[in-house]
């Protein structure tokens, strides 16, 4: 066997090439260059066909609520619903069965501010809101937006007027009473009118 390789290597008694410490480095280099090609090429083509299957899934998944939708249109005007489709059980697996439609209804709101009991005010003489704790910057241009620009206005706020106020600025419900707005508008405008 020795003797094969010997006579491959060889013509005429010439060697095709000498091997030594070298060339072992250069052949090293080459079989991991050749390696690393062929691994290449074939993580290309698994990460090209890895989410094939999910794809697929979707697609379909978007045939069926088009098809759907084309029996069935949404709209989002009559009657002020939205309506929403149930793909999904309580478990997180995909319903197998036919898709549920929930409606849901948006509420209107039919409260205002009852601007008599609270007082008129504009933006030439109003009060800086951001005094009062809970109230920044963006929660003042709200309460600007609906009419509110003094202390007097927010200390002369009912329990209802709490409420429309939430609502209207679209505030967490509760929190202008737990911030307590309304008592701490009372003890701004009191320190304003000593001042005066």
């Amino acid at each position: 066997m020795i003797k094969l390789t010997l006579f491959l290597l060889q013509i005429d008694s010439t060697p095709l090439f000498k091997i030594d410490n070298n060339n072992h480095l250069y052949i090293f280099i080459a079989g991991l260059v050749i390696a690393f090609i062929i691994g290449y090429r074939i993580g290309y083509s698994i990460k090209k066909h890895a989410h094939k299957s999910e794809l697929e899934k979707c697609m379909l998944e978007k045939t069926r609520l088009s098809n759907h939708l084309k029996k069935e249109p949404l709209s989002f005007t009559e009657d002020n619903t939205i309506k929403a489709i149930q793909t999904r059980g309580r478990s997180g697996m995909a319903l197998d069965t036919d898709i549920k439609v929930a409606t849901v209804k948006k509420q209107k709101i039919t409260k205002k501010l009852d601007f008599s009991k609270i007082g008129v005010a504009t933006e030439a003489n109003k009060d800086d809101l951001k005094r009062i704790e809970g109230i920044g910057p963006f929660i003042e241009k709200k309460l600007n937006s609906i009419g509110l620009f003094k202390y007097d206005q927010l200390s002369r706020l009912t329990d209802d007027d709490i409420e429309v106020v939430t609502e209207l600025i679209e505030f967490f419900p509760g929190r202008i009473k737990r911030d307590d707005w309304k008592g701490k508008a009372q003890k701004l405008k009191e320190e304003n009118t000593k001042k005066v």
